[in-house]
């Protein structure tokens, strides 16, 4: 599932690509619109003339801002929701669920295999996209401080993974990432939040801030050099998330995993206590 490193790429790449074009044409595909929480009809109809002014990230959600006051293009793309930019030539992709044919010649097509994710038009997204009005901070935002932060852990007492992944404490953190900065804090996922200390507390902070800003950098190095599509991800440089049974990278203690509700934690019992 894309997560808040990911999404920052798609964030700057669909800036760059799509930033001040206009949207000559929708075209959403019937047989996948159900990712689409806004009748298709009325959901080309009300695009399309519309200028792209910005895109921007709001912890896992992309959100496409235009140069008029219209409702905004909102996309979580869950598990398996994906972006190709590419010419209007292109071959057709498997999995389109919808186009955006933009001048230039160029295409934004949003993939999903899964039709999992959900994709909205709207003027009012706190109270038309659950749970959107209760995102906590972003994960990155830079007025996040270390008090702030310790002041939000303090309100929740269970497994750090589970607090790690709410994006109530905090937007854009997921399963994999939990796992890595849980591993540069040297915490164990299954250890309750309340137990922490005030060093514990500030080592996590320390180690999300650090797992996350070096995890951006990573993905778009990739991109840069052609490993890291639009369309894909590349997470081999992870040190413990979807490692089980090899080497710790920090004390060669076999990496551990336990499997719940259909998602796997990595984590090392050996060096994270």
């Amino acid at each position: 599932m894309p997560e808040l490193p990911e999404l920052e790429l798609l964030r700057n790449a669909l800036t760059k690509y799509a930033a001040g074009k206009k949207i000559l044409a929708v075209l959403p595909n019937p047989s996948r619109a159900f990712v689409i929480r806004y009748p298709p009809l009325y959901f080309a109809r009300d695009l399309t003339g519309r200028t792209i002014q910005s895109i921007e990230r709001r912890g896992k959600f992309l959100i496409f801002s235009f140069k008029d006051s219209g409702p905004q293009l909102i996309i979580n793309p869950m598990l398996s929701g994906r972006f190709a930019y590419c010419s209007r030539a292109a071959p057709s992709l498997p999995a389109t669920c919808f186009t955006l044919q933009l001048s230039g010649a160029e295409d934004i097509r949003f993939l999903d295999n899964t039709m999992m994710a959900r994709v909205y038009l709207t003027s009012d997204p706190a109270r038309e996209i659950p749970a959107f009005g209760e995102l906590g901070p972003d994960a990155l935002d830079p007025a996040l401080d270390f008090a702030t932060f310790s002041a939000r852990l303090r309100r929740h007492r269970g497994e750090l993974k589970n607090v790690l992944r709410n994006q109530a404490f905090l937007a854009g953190i997921g399963n994999a990432y939990g796992d890595e900065i849980l591993f540069e804090a040297k915490l164990r996922p299954l250890r309750r939040a309340s137990t922490l200390s005030d060093q514990e507390r500030y080592d996590l902070y320390e180690a999300m801030r650090k797992v996350l800003a070096a995890s951006v950098a990573t993905v778009q190095r990739q991109h840069a050099s052609g490993k890291h599509p639009l369309h894909k991800q590349d997470r081999a440089f992870m040190k413990i998330h979807g490692k089980g049974k090899a080497t710790c990278p920090r004390c060669g203690h076999r990496i551990s995993s336990v499997h719940a509700g259909g998602e796997s934690t990595f984590f090392c019992r050996n060096c994270q206590k």
